[in-house]
């Protein structure tokens, strides 16, 4: 079960500037559980009005909770989610650049349109796939942005399927952390 967010007035902020081609920039302000120098895990609530939806159920919408663990140099990020009833529907990873650490508080990455869902049974689906495609055909990425982005979403998909998902780092902290 994934622990309320804590209302303290005094709770650690991270804001992440988020990057997708070709000029939207989204910067965040969530709630930071932890830091080191291999990992930044923040608390927030989706506020997407987008849906994901896996075997027929919303596993991801608006208000969710989701605690998400930027792994130092990694081209993807590991978000946790839990809809309003508290239940574990799964994980949604972004294929991105590796963060970058722009102050203390600020980090910064890009998004290289390709996602991947994972149900906590560890069935998959690869999302966005056609963004990815329109990306390189108006220019907003690089081919080499592109051949990368596909290499590492190969990469995610081999570690679900080899039952090495999550990353041992995100079972650890999950459980340090309760969430």
């Amino acid at each position: 079960m994934m622990p309320k967010a804590n209302q303290n007035p005094s709770t650690q902020k991270i804001h992440l500037k988020y990057i997708r081609l070709p000029d939207r920039i989204t910067t965040f302000c969530d709630e930071l559980l932890y830091r080191s120098g291999k990992v930044i895990v923040g608390r927030s609530k989706v506020n997407s009005p987008n849906a994901v939806t896996f075997d027929g159920k919303v596993v991801l919408a608006q208000d969710f909770e989701i605690a998400y663990f930027e792994i130092s140099r990694k081209w993807f990020t590991v978000v946790k989610v839990w809809n309003t009833r508290d239940e574990h529907t799964g994980y949604y990873c972004d294929i991105v650049t590796p963060f970058r650490m722009l102050s203390d508080d600020v980090i910064e990455q890009r998004d290289l349109f390709l996602d991947l869902w994972v149900s906590p049974d560890l069935r998959f689906r690869v999302l966005d796939q056609d963004e990815l495609e329109n990306a390189l055909e108006k220019g907003w990425i690089t081919k080499q942005l592109y051949e990368k982005a596909k290499k590492e979403l190969e990469r995610l998909v081999q570690s679900v399927k080899s039952k090495e998902f999550p990353p041992k780092l995100v079972i650890q902290l999950a459980e340090k952390l309760q969430l």
